[in-house]
């Protein structure tokens, strides 16, 4: 018989922590008010009577510094601003969108596609365009580089610039397209 071992969930990081109010460290701390003017060196207990005639929170912002700077805020207002803060930094992954066609597509339909494509580049999507060839087609691949000429001919090149030109890997022909920069 065999014994299973439960797998324990990893707690999950509850961000960076900030100490506040009687957990500060240290006899003097460099002081800002809500609007980040300074207001300059004080004792912790000057600090910290300060902060409670103005019912605030007095957080620590920079450990590191000699002395220490802390500031006057409300707390939960704080890290609202943190999360917001946080939130602006993540950087949003830029977004391939693929379109593919086939060696025998129509004129009419490479037109429907191009202009998907001039849609995905108005949006600030790249677009990888993909001409495949099944079977026979195959022996042919110069046929695959015409549709993709021909594909290419058919967007307006003021709107995109080549990421990577056109190429023949494997059984299909490639190209990756960026909207230009507009300024």
């Amino acid at each position: 018989m065999t014994n299973y071992r439960r797998r324990r969930t990893q707690p999950k990081d509850a961000g960076k922590r900030y100490n506040i109010n009687e957990a500060l460290i240290g006899k003097e701390f460099r002081v800002l008010d809500e609007e980040g003017a300074m207001l300059g060196i004080m004792s912790r207990k000057d600090a910290l009577t300060m902060a409670e005639t103005k019912e605030l929170d007095l957080i620590e912002i920079n450990p590191k510094a000699e002395p220490p700077v802390v500031k006057l805020m409300d707390f939960y207002k704080f890290k609202y601003q943190q999360s917001k803060s946080d939130a602006a930094k993540k950087i949003k992954k830029e977004e391939t969108k693929t379109i593919r066609v086939s060696v025998r597509v129509s004129i009419n339909d490479l037109n429907v596609r191009a202009n998907k494509i001039k849609e995905f580049l108005g949006k600030s999507y790249k677009v990888k365009m993909q001409v495949q060839m099944k079977g026979r087609e195959k022996a042919h691949p110069e046929v695959a580089v015409e549709t993709m000429k021909t594909f290419i001919s058919l967007l307006d090149s003021e709107i995109y610039s080549f990421e990577s030109e056109p190429k023949l890997v494997g059984d299909s022909t490639f190209a990756t397209i960026k909207p230009k920069k507009v300024g």
